[in-house]
């Protein structure tokens, strides 16, 4: 998946110096075209940065035991901002088990396995529930009936 990303953000690179150097012969202005290729460039970083970083990760076989014990465990990628809304509502609550589906084959398999062979994220298991892109309360409340 990084390697995906990776080969996105070089070509989006390409992308933007290519509209720079065309404002800057369309306009005649090398300020114009040297903004927008500093722009594009910030806006290239931010997306890479964003995208390859890493956060909370438990490998799949663990998170599957923890799941047996009546906890929840989601499956999340970097870069999708419902998984960041969700981490930022439930990723302090230690009842919880966080597996990146980039860095764990097991894990993607068994999100697409779940989401009839999407990437669907986040996906949240709490015991035989399945749920997809839920509301932080909805995972509390699922949570608090165990």
């Amino acid at each position: 998946m990084k390697r995906q990303v990776g080969m996105s953000l070089g070509v989006l690179v390409v992308v933007v110096l290519v509209a720079a150097a065309r404002v800057e012969r369309a306009s005649h202005s090398v300020p114009n075209g040297m903004a927008l290729g500093v722009v594009g460039l910030a806006l290239v970083s931010a997306f890479g940065w964003w995208s390859l970083r890493t956060g909370k990760h438990t490998p799949w076989r663990v998170a599957e035991k923890d799941l047996a014990q009546g906890r929840a465990v989601v499956l999340w990628k970097p870069g999708c901002p419902y998984c960041e809304r969700l981490l930022g509502s439930l990723g302090r609550d230690e009842r919880i088990t966080w597996v990146n589906v980039w860095k764990d084959v097991e894990a993607n398999s068994a999100v697409r396995r779940l989401n009839s062979g999407d990437e669907y994220v986040p996906t949240v298991l709490v015991g035989t529930e399945v749920l997809r892109n839920p509301k932080a309360q909805e995972v509390r409340s699922l949570l608090a009936e165990r």
